[in-house]
């Protein structure tokens, strides 16, 4: 079997973040680091327990250089750095499954911790065929168009919901119970890991009942900015995207394989 693990540097146990700062510049960076890495090993470590013969860790918070590589199980691979030009970097149609680990809420999500949508200071919203969506959706389509499921996400209590709505079928962990932005109420880290290695486990014994999740095509993809001029550089940047007010752009996607954040 094959997997990719997705890491993301805001959903961790005891990890809120600081009021005012990206995460990247708060005192709460370095703790992230470590917890991000402590709950991808404990993930790591189930999917060979289960028989895995590949797992690739792939690092997708900011620049793709956040965990401690060398904490890590040494027999995955790992996938780092900016410029994949996808999500999901190596993934093909033979994995058996995806799995996502420091997931959070989609902004704008009361009692989310570090809730946002890919980029806390630009989008306000992304919204496929008119549903509002969040990263852990749109990572799930992007695997789906590859035929291969999501079976398990940890986040918070909120990014857990929000995992659930969309996919009912998965297995979660909720590493914290958000009580806003930058405060929460925390699973003790190594608790959160030891419950994600059980999860992940229990995640690939009912692997025959996942299911990829997809958009029905063509998948009309609209982006509202929170600034005019955030709107105006991606309108230059991004090609096929159109203005669909000052501060929303839109396009058609018929494969979703073609989605960039």
């Amino acid at each position: 079997m094959r997997f990719i693990i997705g890491v993301d540097c805001d959903g961790q146990a005891c990890v809120v973040g600081e009021p005012g700062l990206a995460m990247n510049d708060s005192t709460d960076y370095a703790f992230a680091r470590r917890q991000a890495t402590r709950e991808a090993d404990a993930a790591a470590r189930a999917l060979f327990d289960c028989g895995a013969e590949q797992v690739i860790v792939w690092d997708n918070h900011g620049g793709g250089a956040n965990l401690e590589f060398d904490q890590l199980d040494a027999r995955c691979e790992i996938a780092l750095g900016a410029g994949f030009g996808r999500r999901w970097p190596g993934l093909t149609e033979a994995f058996d499954a995806v799995v996502m680990i420091g997931y959070h809420a989609m902004e704008g999500t009361p009692r989310g911790v570090l809730a946002h949508t890919y980029s806390p200071p630009a989008y306000r919203w992304i919204r496929v065929n008119g549903q509002e969506v969040g990263e852990v959706a749109l990572d799930a389509v992007v695997a789906g168009a590859f035929g291969v499921p999501l079976i398990f996400v940890a986040s918070d209590e909120a990014g857990c919901e929000e995992a659930r709505r969309m996919m009912p079928w998965i297995e979660t962990v909720a590493t914290k119970r958000g009580r806003g932005r930058h405060c929460a109420f925390s699973k003790h880290p190594q608790r959160a890991a030891d419950e994600i290695g059980a999860g992940v486990r229990r995640a690939v014994e009912r692997l025959g009942e996942m299911q990829p999740l997809r958009f029905d095509p063509p998948v009309e993809l609209q982006i509202r900015y929170k600034r005019v001029h955030q709107a105006m550089k991606a309108r230059i940047l991004r090609t096929g995207w159109r203005f669909a007010g000052a501060m929303t752009l839109r396009r058609t996607l018929e494969d979703f394989r073609e989605w960039r954040c």
